[in-house]
């Protein structure tokens, strides 16, 4: 860590570039699956809705799955050797959409399957990569290096959007997944640029196994009352987002007769709110304090929805659900990265992996359950009243975190809140995750 100076650059740390622009790619793929997915299931192979819940309930498994494994293997082993190997198995997974259509073997039964296994590879690869920024970085550079993450990813995802619609265009839904592809491999190749030593893993003095290890990370965020809480909140928004997100493109696509392009636009300027929610993240923490301002962009979040809920065909509410998304998503980065600082700031360093780890199998957890309600709401009460419903328990997560004990955040984080009644001055920033 010794070229992340206190006052330097992140641009001059060299392991922090490659991690970063590692990610960047990583989005830029994914972001094109992101439309290319859902068209190949809806157009190509006619998928009803009950279908697309069933692939939404396969991307959304392994978390539940896999994390804590996941995350007892980050904390004992070296996280690089995981980061890069789930990258390759990734574009080794995804490679076989464009094969099978190419030789007729396209099925939603092979589609079930990429889903689950890129997802598998996709949680050991994340909780790896996430747990490894503290050990590239001192603590006090986290929510710089997370508002300078978050904004690429945001603008990497929405260029992977829009691309993803004009590549649907041109190559066919199943062969635009070729770029995500190789999205995965080039970032395989620049993780492993990274030449930053890790930490020695710290061993315990007593034999333990995989079983008492993961025991003790579900212990740890039990106990810590921050790390609980903000938990239980994470929770609480990520399910409904899942319900929701399982509806979305079935709707745009059937209900409001979206194109392929019109879908990665939609997509896109949705992720460029994520980039402006990025730049302004670590000013308005630095001013208004991290609780204040998770708690408004939650309130924020239901009012986002109602566009979708209003729009009838055509260009004029293209652009409107497009703005709800785009504060949506912006919102979202904004309360994302500054609970996940607070956790990485005040964890146990030994702990790392295994309270990420924890958290992704409590928080994504519920992703499948909301998917597998999504569809049923779908089929059973239609997509508009399935939307109804997700916009309505929005409001969830901010009940929640209003009522979590949040008992402080670490020093050189964000200015208490007592501290910004009594200046008007903003704190310098700090962490984040």
């Amino acid at each position: 860590m010794s070229d992340a100076m206190a006052d330097g650059s992140l641009w001059r740390h060299r392991g922090f570039l490659h991690y970063w622009s590692a990610n960047a790619v990583d989005l830029v793929g994914s972001g094109v699956t992101q439309v290319a997915l859902p068209l190949v299931a809806v157009v190509a192979l006619h998928a009803s809705v009950w279908q697309v819940a069933l692939l939404s309930f396969a991307q959304k498994l392994p978390p539940l799955l896999v994390s804590l494994p996941a995350g007892a293997l980050a904390d004992r082993h070296r996280k690089h050797p995981v980061m890069v190997g789930a990258a390759v198995a990734g574009g080794a997974v995804f490679l076989l959409v464009p094969l099978a259509d190419v030789t007729g073997r396209l099925s939603m039964g092979l589609l079930y399957g990429v889903a689950l296994v890129s997802a598998v590879a996709e949680v050991f690869g994340s909780t790896a990569r996430i747990s490894f920024l503290p050990s590239l970085l001192p603590r006090s550079r986290l929510l710089e290096a997370n508002s300078k993450l978050g904004g690429i990813n945001s603008l990497a995802d929405s260029a992977g959007a829009q691309l993803g619609g004009a590549l649907v265009t041109v190559l066919g839904a199943a062969h635009a997944i070729c770029l995500d592809v190789a999205s995965y491999l080039a970032c395989a190749l620049l993780l492993t640029r990274i030449r930053t030593p890790e930490p020695a893993m710290a061993r315990s003095t007593r034999n333990t196994t995989f079983r008492a290890e993961i025991a003790e990370g579900m212990r740890y965020v039990w106990s810590h009352s921050t790390i609980r809480s903000l938990v239980l909140a994470a929770t609480a928004y990520v399910a409904v987002m899942a319900f929701l997100s399982t509806l979305w493109s079935v709707y745009l696509l059937r209900q409001l007769h979206y194109s392929s392009a019109a879908l990665g636009a939609t997509l896109s300027v949705a992720a460029l709110g994520g980039f402006c929610g990025a730049l302004v993240v670590r000013r308005v923490v630095a001013r208004y304090g991290p609780v204040r301002v998770m708690l408004t962009a939650l309130a924020l979040a239901p009012f986002t929805e109602v566009p979708l809920l209003l729009a009838t065909p055509g260009r004029a509410w293209q652009v409107a659900v497009g703005v709800g998304m785009f504060v949506q998503l912006g919102c979202a980065v904004v309360q994302g990265s500054t609970q996940r600082t607070i956790r990485q700031a005040v964890c146990d360093p030994a702990l790392q992996g295994r309270m990420l780890a924890t958290s992704r199998w409590v928080v994504y957890g519920s992703q499948p359950v909301a998917a597998l309600l999504a569809g049923a709401a779908g089929t059973w009460l239609g997509l508009w009243n399935g939307l109804a419903i997700g916009t309505l328990a929005l409001a969830i997560p901010l009940l929640v975190l209003r009522s979590a004990s949040l008992p402080g955040v670490p020093q050189g984080f964000a200015v208490p809140e007592e501290a910004h009644r009594a200046s008007a001055c903003p704190q310098k920033e700090s962490d984040a995750a």
